[in-house]
């Protein structure tokens, strides 16, 4: 395994992040169905992460300079997430 192997779950330092990594894992799952289709190339996987990291600009955007909940932030911030563990588990080695 990796560099982290001394201790069972090391990442999880907290209470909330497990809860965090959950919503992400959550998302990834609903993400999946809702698309199941996935491009296998590169440039398209990353173009669609990056959309999603967009969206989480606007909503930190909209957040801090009209007011908007940041729940849609956070919405955001974890199709973001779940995106980029998509194009990591679609890449080659």
């Amino acid at each position: 395994m990796g560099k982290y192997d001394t201790e069972p779950f090391p990442i999880y330092t907290s209470v909330n992040m497990g809860i965090i990594v959950m919503e992400i894992i959550s998302e990834l799952i609903d993400a999946k169905a809702k698309h199941p289709d996935w491009p296998t190339d590169l440039i398209h996987q990353i173009a669609i992460m990056s959309e999603e990291s967009g969206e989480a600009v606007r909503a930190a955007l909209n957040h801090v300079y009209h007011g908007e909940d940041i729940s849609e932030l956070k919405k955001e911030l974890m199709q973001t997430a779940a995106m980029c563990i998509r194009c990591l588990e679609n890449m080659e080695d």
